[in-house]
């Protein structure tokens, strides 16, 4: 029996819609299911067949020896034949009498002939027959329905097996139907996250290809958006060092005094702002912007420590590891001091910042922790977006615009590490600045 070919997974419908593809799986499914159920649950082994002949084999005698008694009615004979739904065949002599298509001749039956009791059970080609003599005359009977369900003894479990198949070619089908959606759910993961050159490749050609296409269509609009913006943040950064240069300049020649210093104080913050929306933007080369070379980390790391002129809030735990890291020393300063300063703006006086470093096999973490007021939990997810800040944080400075955090995270991303966060209101906070480490360690 030839069983469907795998490939129908692979079938195309281009004039129809969605729902009706899956009323046709459906459908041929379900038949194909039925009639192999059915077939599974009536068919039958050579073995069974032969005890059930054998359980009935007088009766079945007496009734075949009655048709061949005296003369044969061919009329009565197929009679029989089609009530019975059988096909017979009677051979005396040279003459022969038969309700359809020729019978093999008695002695092709004979030669693998099982007897069961005084009948023959045999089988010749894919068809079986039941035989018997009576009176030198010889009538062989055949079943359609019979040849239909009884099989080799190694074969009459196909019906079970033919289900497996279809289960397995529905299932590949309803996939390949159901993929584009798999893409378009990938797809909006992926621009959730940020990446937008993110583009499905394969387009069905039916309801859902204009789903994939509009996913895709989607993403170029927000990535040209989104340049656009950055473009524009970047030419007004720059836009704006001149003038702040010039006034720099002016407030030099300026006499001193509180105004003036107030003045060169408020320049100073707007000078880091923009120096912080152009280092965004440079950042988004990642590595290939970063001036990485080999440094002792304990020295690293004492060096941050004694810029905050002995801040009694700072405390180290445990032992700096003795390993060499590769880094870009201006901007791993400037991860390590923003997360320092950000936990001693968040605490109270007297609260301690605590620093501690671990190494692991293939990285080394630095986490900084406070003891302050701690972060709302729906604000976590957006901490490391450009320009946000949380809005109920006591202790909060109004000094920044929200990108401190945002750079942070970028510039561990570039070294190819991470930067987390745990928090807990009214209990504080602890930021860890994983750093992987490089072949230098032995």
């Amino acid at each position: 029996m030839n069983f469907p070919n795998t490939s129908i997974a692979n079938v195309r419908f281009p004039n129809l819609n969605l729902y009706t593809r899956f009323l046709l799986l459906f459908t041929a499914t379900t038949i194909l299911l039925v009639i192999l159920i059915v077939l599974g649950s009536f068919s039958l082994s050579e073995k069974d067949a032969q005890r059930i002949v054998l359980d009935r084999h007088e009766a079945l005698y007496e009734m075949m020896s009655k048709l061949v008694e005296g003369q044969i009615d061919i009329e009565n004979l197929k009679t029989e034949a089609k009530k019975n739904r059988v096909t017979i065949q009677i051979k005396r002599g040279e003459e022969v009498w038969r309700t359809g298509s020729p019978l093999p001749e008695p002695s092709e039956l004979m030669e693998n002939a099982v007897p069961l009791g005084k009948l023959f059970f045999s089988k010749v080609g894919s068809k079986y027959f039941v035989s018997a003599t009576s009176n030198d005359t010889t009538i062989s009977v055949t079943s359609q329905i019979a040849n239909l369900i009884v099989y080799p003894n190694w074969l009459v479990l196909w019906p079970w097996f033919a289900v497996l198949i279809v289960l397995l070619i529905s299932y590949k089908a309803l996939n390949a139907q159901l993929s584009p959606i798999q893409n378009a759910i990938e797809s909006a993961s992926q621009i959730s996250k940020g990446n937008l050159k993110h583009r499905i490749e394969s387009h069905p050609a039916n309801d859902l290809g204009k789903l994939t296409n509009g996913l895709n269509g989607m993403a170029e609009n927000l990535e040209e958006l989104f340049a656009s913006k950055n473009e524009l943040l970047l030419s007004v950064s720059h836009e704006l060092r001149s003038p702040m240069a010039r006034m720099k300049v002016l407030l030099a020649i300026l006499d001193s005094g509180e105004t003036v210093s107030k003045l060169g104080l408020e320049i100073n913050k707007m000078d880091a702002i923009v120096e912080q929306l152009l280092e965004s933007e440079r950042l988004r080369d990642s590595h290939k912007l970063l001036n990485l070379e080999s440094y002792f980390f304990p020295n690293v790391m004492n060096d941050i420590i004694r810029s905050f002129d002995e801040n009694e809030q700072i405390s180290v735990e445990g032992v700096i590891p003795e390993i060499v890291i590769n880094i870009d020393l201006g901007r791993f300063t400037f991860v390590v001091r923003n997360l320092i300063e950000n936990a001693i703006k968040h605490s109270a006086n007297s609260s301690p910042v605590m620093i501690t470093c671990k190494q692991d096999e293939n990285q080394v973490a630095i986490a900084v922790r406070d003891f302050g007021t701690g972060i709302e939990p729906e604000f976590l997810e957006r901490l490391f977006e450009p320009f946000s800040q949380a809005d109920n944080v006591n202790n909060r400075s109004n000094d920044g615009i929200g990108l401190g955090l945002f750079l942070c995270k970028r510039i561990a991303m570039a070294h190819g590490g991470d930067l987390l966060v745990k928090s807990e209101l009214n209990k504080g906070s602890e930021f860890t600045f994983i750093l992987p480490i490089v072949g230098i360690n032995t």
